[in-house]
Order: C-alpha cells, then sequence, then structure tokens
C-alpha cells in the first residue's frame, strides 16, 4: 500500500436514532488507532451510513462494503430501520463471517437498554440478538459504556493484527548484539 498501513474495515450498523452511540464508536476507534494501531503501521477503518435513508438507494454499495469489512458492529435498541434492511445487512455479516473466504473475522451486537420498551416485535428482535451465542454481545446503557466496551475490543482487534504480522520469537526482542 502507498501509505504503508495495514488497513481493516470496520462497519458500523445503527438504525433509527442512534446517532451519539455512533459517533461514541468511531471515537473508540480512533482512539485505538492513535493509541495502539497506527504506531504499528495497522489501520482501523470505520465506515458505515450516514442516515437510515441511505440504506434504501444503495443497499448494494451497502452490501458490498459490508462483505469487503474485517469487523461488524450492529448497534440496536429498538429499530431496524426501513423495511428491516438493517437486519438485513447485519445477516449478511454473520454469513460473510462464517465464509472462511470473506474477510470478515467478527460480528459485534452492542444492545442498548430499553427498559420502557413494550412493543413485541421489537423485544422479540432484542431477545434474539441478546441470545446470539455465536458472536459478542456487548450490553450498554449510554454512549460512555459503549465507547470504553469497543475501546477494549478494538483495541483487542489491533492487538490481534498487529500479533499476527510479528514473525514469532522477535515480538519484544531487546538483544543488542
Amino acid at each position: 500500500m502507498a501509505h504503508g498501513f495495514d488497513d481493516y474495515r470496520i462497519f458500523i450498523s445503527a438504525p433509527g436514532d442512534l446517532e451519539p452511540d455512533r459517533e461514541a464508536c468511531r471515537a473508540a476507534i480512533s482512539a485505538v488507532n492513535e493509541a495502539t494501531a497506527m504506531p504499528a503501521k495497522v489501520l482501523l477503518v470505520s465506515l458505515g451510513l450516514r442516515d437510515n435513508d441511505q440504506i434504501t438507494g444503495s443497499r448494494s454499495a451497502v452490501s458490498d462494503n459490508v462483505r469487503w469489512s474485517s469487523y461488524f458492529i450492529q448497534i440496536f435498541q429498538d429499530d431496524w430501520g426501513p423495511r428491516d434492511l438493517f437486519r438485513k445487512v447485519f445477516l449478511l455479516a454473520v454469513e460473510c463471517r462464517d465464509d472462511a473466504s470473506m474477510p470478515m473475522r467478527e460480528v459485534v451486537v452492542c444492545l442498548k437498554d430499553a427498559p420502557q420498551e413494550t412493543n413485541a416485535e421489537i423485544l422479540a428482535f432484542r431477545r434474539e440478538l441478546d441470545g446470539r451465542r455465536d458472536l459478542r454481545v456487548i450490553r450498554y446503557s449510554n454512549v460512555d459504556e459503549i465507547q470504553k466496551a469497543l475501546k477494549d475490543v478494538c483495541t483487542g482487534w489491533a492487538r490481534a493484527l498487529i500479533d499476527a504480522r510479528t514473525p514469532a520469537g522477535s515480538a519484544g526482542s531487546t538483544d543488542m548484539a
């Protein structure tokens, strides 16, 4: 690569009114890039949609971006967006993760507390996500909690990527010969 960094895409899916949560996620990724990834020439690149309307007009491009991503973060509280398209994007990410020929390494769900929710369909979506055993589910109540949790997750990803590039035995070598 011309810039000398190995880059890894993180697709952030956040339907509904979760813009502050999405921004907390981007802030966590930026902090990890600065502290851990970039000094080792690794770059975690966040991407996703700015608003719900983009998913209906650019569904093919959205799906391609998910397919090309290494990681996927699904933020959910009470809405799968227009025509449940964010749910379809989430299921595509899981499918990509399960396909060894795709770059997707992990799918994480961030499930925001919704103690006042009574809609049976939304409660079923939440139970479905919370009950998944094939991915990491992070429960949170505010943006500070999601940012801290995702900073830990992304730090783990960055360290794993760095370690995978480092030849065995050379990490931390202090030989002065």
